[in-house]
């Protein structure tokens, strides 16, 4: 994949980004908890959205549908960055910018199987390495932005994404195919892909695996940083923990192009395993836990993605996307919820129930993902 278009994604998450820690800034100093707690639940309250983005990218050119979010999200940035810096205008914006932003990972997942071919986990962790550069980079400079001019983090947010709608001019064209396009607009269309990722034989034991991951990594990182504060850390350097996570993230991300579907998915579930582990111990093991537990999650989930883009029709890879996005997300907003009921025994909780969870997922290694199967579904074989 060019890069340019790396560049380009990396720039619209950077601006993503600088907005949405900016308006948590903004709404955390005004006091109200009640809206922060409907900022950080917007993600799961566009969950169907995320469907009907699916079908959509099943239906029209997935280039347009892109570049369309890109540009809707960019003006949405600019109204942040103009209207009055109060939670009755900032919400329901952010709600809608949620809204536009569930066409973009499903778009870019779709796209690469006509832009990657061969080297969807090579290409695929690029990408999402450009990701959490731009995402790492908002974190980080919203909030001096913020402080300086309450506008300035959403402006800058919206040229950010203007640049990368400029930058993804010459993508080309992705039209779905004829069969999706006869498809009628029904319920049984709008959830073909999760059917698909529940009902197929060959990918189903890689989506329960991929959905126990995302509701143990909820439930074991949902109260990091009372945990981190329970583990002796220093407040000021708590901003450590984050920052493995996205570091980790970033490195697993570019490394799983490098290595086999076997040491990709659980080499990474032992990273993982290894890293949530070491959250238990004193600082300053925690923020080298972070990092390899996000180290072991990028460089599992780029595996695990490869093979939905490989094995999804091409009727349906719009829907596959955008429901394995869905499913997931649901995955880590129960694990989320768990935390907050066994955090009351302890911060510790969630996280050693999580690391159970892990270690009695190790038996797939032996069985359904195996290393000969996992190696016979990357090469088109039956395992």
């Amino acid at each position: 994949m060019r890069g340019r278009y790396l560049l380009a994604e990396s720039l619209g998450v950077f601006g993503g980004s600088l907005a949405f820690t900016g308006l948590g800034l903004l709404l955390g100093l005004e006091g109200t908890t009640w809206t922060l707690a409907l900022l950080a639940a917007l993600p799961y309250l566009t969950l169907p959205l995320d469907l009907l983005a699916g079908l959509l990218l099943d239906r029209l050119d997935r280039r347009t549908l892109l570049l369309a979010g890109v540009w809707l999200r960019a003006g949405i940035l600019g109204l942040f960055a103009l209207l009055p810096k109060e939670p009755l205008f900032l919400l329901p914006l952010a709600f809608l910018f949620q809204a536009v932003l569930a066409l973009d990972l499903p778009a870019w997942h779709a796209l690469l199987v006509r832009l990657a071919q061969g080297r969807l986990e090579r290409e695929g962790g690029r990408l999402q390495a450009a990701q959490l550069l731009g995402d790492g980079l908002g974190d980080l400079l919203a909030p001096p932005l913020l402080l300086l001019a309450k506008p300035l983090p959403f402006a800058l947010g919206g040229l950010l994404l203007a640049g990368e709608g400029l930058l993804l001019r010459d993508l080309p064209a992705y039209p779905p195919p004829r069969a999706a396009k006869g498809e009628g607009l029904t319920f049984r269309a709008l959830f073909a892909g999760l059917a698909f990722l529940l009902g197929d034989g060959r990918l189903l034991p890689l989506t329960l695996y991929a959905l126990a991951l995302s509701f143990l990594s909820g439930l074991a990182l949902a109260l990091l940083p009372l945990l981190a504060l329970a583990q002796e850390t220093p407040p000021a350097l708590y901003g450590l923990y984050p920052l493995g996570l996205s570091l980790g993230g970033f490195l697993g991300s570019l490394a799983a192009g490098r290595v086999g579907p076997c040491l990709g998915i659980w080499g990474g579930h032992g990273l993982r395993v290894l890293g949530l582990a070491l959250l238990l111990l004193p600082f300053p093991f925690g923020p080298l836990g972070a990092f390899l537990a996000g180290m072991g999650g990028a460089l599992g989930g780029v595996h695990l993605r490869a093979y939905r883009q490989r094995l999804a029709p091409e009727a349906l890879l719009g829907r596959v996307q955008a429901g394995a996005v869905a499913l997931l997300s649901s995955g880590s907003l129960l694990g989320t919820l768990l935390a907050g009921g066994l955090g009351t025994l302890g911060p510790q909780v969630p996280l050693l129930t999580a690391l159970l969870g892990l270690l009695l997922l190790l038996p797939l290694a032996l069985g359904p993902l195996g290393c000969g199967r996992l190696l016979a579904l990357r090469e088109g074989r039956s395992p």
